[in-house]
């Protein structure tokens, strides 16, 4: 009779301890649906602002006037263009995986949470393919038998954040986890070469959409790099302290633009200017930039490198806006 007593009461305890480990195993799991929602909000977002910064790239590269050079800043925005429209693909891909593999990530988190405070480990490599996703479920459970778990606990100190799911869900698939090796090196490398073409590109007309959407795209830059390294509160407070930096060299670019256009414009006003006759020498017949013969009347620029070098004014006033130099002999005006 004792004997049944005691089988009685140890099944009894047996069926406690379970009950309470499922219970912990669901407390855990709703908190992961929550934090599953803003992970998945989370990349959402970085995949619309990613798309968003390749589509600026595009157009402001489509509506580039044609005339103008290649410069440097072409050459950025290109190759950021094509950062930004693989970074998408590869948003785009965290979340198929976030999709198609939630129940995975799950035990995951939970089998990496289980482990971070402890120095045992989850032999997980060594689980057979076909039931492996059982054998770690009834793993995490029985470790969860040797923790008190609360609803106040998790509030207090999540056991893991969006940014773990995330982490698991770019390690289940096979391109994101090449993608994550190399994005930040390539950031870095097309963000400093992104300093130099801006404060190196030369202050003409031509390219004042580019100069001002690669402005945007380096401050966007500076606050991800800040965010990346100090974190987000930190990131807009030194945010706060150089952005006074920044918009002083902008001004100073801008100021120098400004004073060159009307050097150049004074420079223009000194230049010879007359009317085309068909008695003037022969050797002022044609416009050098257009081509065409001169017509009675055409209004007629002469430049001081030389008295061969001479255009129509309305063409020179348009090759002006692209290149600051003679369209003959290249001389600086």
């Amino acid at each position: 009779m004792n004997r049944q007593i005691e089988e009685s009461s140890e099944n009894q305890i047996k069926y406690v301890t379970k009950d309470e480990d499922e219970k912990k195993f669901k407390l855990l799991k709703d908190h992961f649906r929550i934090q599953f929602k803003q992970s998945y909000k989370q990349i959402g977002f970085y995949l619309v602002f990613s798309f968003g910064k390749y589509l600026a790239c595009f157009y402001s590269l489509q509506q580039r006037d044609q005339k103008c050079e290649v410069n440097p800043l072409v050459v950025w925005l290109t190759i950021v263009g094509m950062y930004e429209f693989f970074n998408s693909i590869r948003y785009l891909a965290v979340l198929y995986s976030l999709q198609m593999n939630s129940k995975d990530i799950f035990l995951l988190v939970m089998a990496d949470m289980l482990t971070k405070t402890s120095n045992e480990t989850m032999n997980l490599s060594g689980m057979q393919e076909r039931n492996r996703r059982a054998q770690i479920k009834t793993l995490i459970k029985m470790k969860l038998s040797t923790r008190e778990i609360s609803q106040q606990e998790l509030i207090a100190e999540p056991p893991f954040t969006s940014y773990e799911i995330i982490h698991q869900a770019e390690a289940l698939n096979k391109y994101t986890r090449v993608m994550k090796l190399y994005n930040q090196f390539i950031f870095y490398l097309i963000f400093t070469g992104g300093n130099v073409a801006y404060f190196q590109s030369d202050s003409n007309d031509c390219d004042d959409n580019l100069n001002n959407v690669t402005f945007v795209l380096l401050l966007i830059g500076y606050l991800f790099s800040a965010f990346l390294i100090i974190g987000f509160g930190l990131a807009v407070i030194s945010m706060a302290l150089y952005m006074p930096i920044i918009l002083f060299l902008f001004l100073f670019k801008s100021t120098c633009k400004i004073i060159n256009k009307i050097q150049t414009k004074n420079k223009i006003k000194k230049m010879s200017l007359f009317h085309y006759h068909h008695n003037i020498e022969p050797s002022i017949s044609q416009c050098n930039i257009c081509m065409c013969d001169y017509s009675e009347n055409d209004q007629i620029i002469q430049l001081p490198c030389s008295n061969m070098h001479h255009f129509h004014n309305h063409c020179f006033q348009q090759w002006i806006l692209i290149k600051q130099q003679c369209p003959v002999c290249r001389k600086l005006f």
